[in-house]
């Protein structure tokens, strides 16, 4: 569907800072960045910190560090400023109190003093009786006395709730299902429901792209602007859910993928991931799958997200992975495999790189390719027919030039000779070299020792020198 016209797009996420950040926060900024990018607009981070026991400021520095590092930056947050601020909502309360209170002196709101029992045996009453349950609205006709304790209820209008959603066309939500609902918390903190809409519209946000999980909640949002006479945002755009292989949702508990922090940790590019998540929900129409960023900003159109969930697919992303690898330079990717390789020196890494582009699918597999660099295997258990192979390798590489072509060639004139496999001759030489069966090509293999490193080796493998 079209983008509905916007003078000025504003669209933001509001992660909170309960625990580490989230692929799913990601792939909303991603989406968030795209179009407001492409619209001209800005892009603001608010931090919802109102869970007071989950909360933790070095949780907050997390979600800038994945975002930065994933190259999604914002106009406007709370290490920016910005002329909408403050930007983290415990900074905000103020602001919440006054909109709570013009509700209660306009009679859209009620005090609440209804206990957790008394609730609890609400609904299983209605549990009962086979009906869903609403709020009986007992505090709002006939309040009991003495309690000092409450919350706040918004007096749901009823009617019908519409709005657009620009994967989804025409939303309609019958407002008569919905039982009067809390917005200020006893301990005097908002619920979602009532701060997102209020900060949404104090910092004028047009467009709230968000994920499917908040496409529920929009009517009682949409309700409370109505009531405090805002306008409302142009549209909204709700994102499939990240699925994980079994089907469920991608969960902090339940699932490693969903944290942020794994992929920068096993070498994952960020441009890589940005690609991945783009084609998380959505398609080009096209068999393109390889995108710049500047790419998916010309490419990117909600028409194109799909509704049902999004299923995360490791074997996808680390095919992609592998080629954005294996598009960086030689000078681009030893910087980047610096940090997955801190015993090796700078030009071990350089001669090396060559031969990892065409084994790596992430940058931390390096380490394990070429730990036989700095650590020295055992002697495998060899068979004759093993031994050799070796032997004759040795008899090959005496006096050769210490480099992967000269290294090639020899041990190609040894296949030849033996009438052999290649890999029957090379394998019982990289064991014997790496104590591995996996390891870069053998001519890199071996050059990347030093030659009496790699030749002491294999003498040892067969009981002493050939």
């Amino acid at each position: 569907m079209a983008v509905p016209d916007a003078s000025k797009v504003r669209v933001r996420i509001a992660p909170s800072p309960t625990g580490f950040a989230h692929l799913g926060t990601a792939s909303t900024a991603l989406y968030n960045v795209l179009f407001g990018r492409a619209n001209g607009g800005t892009f603001v981070l608010r931090i919802d910190d109102t869970d007071v026991e989950r909360n933790r400021p070095e949780y907050e520095l997390v979600i800038y560090e994945s975002l930065h590092w994933l190259g999604l930056d914002w106009d406007e947050g709370p290490d920016k400023g910005g002329p909408d601020g403050p930007y983290r909502q415990s900074e905000r309360l103020d602001l919440y109190k006054e909109h709570a209170a013009r509700l209660l002196g306009e009679g859209k709101a009620y005090r609440c003093y209804c206990t957790p029992e008394e609730l609890d045996a609400e609904r299983k009453q209605a549990q009962a009786e086979k009906r869903p349950y609403k709020y009986s609205r007992r505090c709002l006709t006939n309040p009991p006395s003495g309690r000092p304790e409450f919350t706040v209820r918004f007096k749901v209008p009823g009617g019908e709730v519409k709005f657009t959603d620009m994967i989804r066309g025409e939303m309609s939500f019958d407002a008569d299902l919905i039982g009067d609902f809390i917005i200020v918390k006893s301990d005097g903190y908002p619920t979602y429901n009532f701060a997102s809409p209020v900060d949404d519209a104090a910092m004028k946000i047009t467009h709230v792209i968000r994920g499917e999980e908040h496409l529920s909640n929009t009517p009682y949002q949409l309700m409370l602007v109505d009531a405090l006479g805002y306008t409302r945002p142009v549209a909204y755009a709700h994102m499939p859910l990240i699925l994980a292989k079994d089907g469920a949702k991608l969960s902090k508990r339940k699932h490693p993928e969903a944290n942020l922090a794994l992929y920068r940790e096993q070498g994952y590019l960020p441009e890589a991931l940005i690609n991945y998540l783009a084609l998380l929900g959505w398609n080009p129409g096209t068999s393109q799958e390889i995108f710049t960023f500047d790419e998916l900003l010309r490419a990117f159109s909600f028409d194109r997200v799909q509704h049902a969930g999004a299923r995360f697919d490791w074997e996808k992303l680390n095919w992609i992975n592998g080629e954005y690898i294996r598009r960086l330079d030689d000078e681009e990717l030893t910087r980047r495999l610096r940090p997955f390789l801190p015993n090796l020196d700078e030009a071990t890494i350089r001669r090396a790189v060559p031969a990892l582009k065409t084994r790596l699918t992430k940058l931390a597999d390096a380490a394990d390719l070429l730990d036989y660099l700095w650590t020295d295997p055992a002697p495998p258990e060899l068979d004759p027919d093993s031994v050799e192979s070796i032997r004759a390798a040795v008899h090959a590489l005496n006096g050769v030039p210490w480099e992967p072509e000269p290294i090639h060639d020899a041990l190609m004139q040894v296949v030849e000779e033996s009438g052999a496999k290649p890999n029957k001759i090379f394998m019982p030489i990289r064991l014997a070299v790496t104590g591995k069966k996996i390891s870069p090509p053998i001519d890199y293999t071996l050059a990347l020792l030093p030659q009496d490193v790699a030749m002491s080796r294999l003498q040892r493998a067969i009981g002493g020198p050939a």
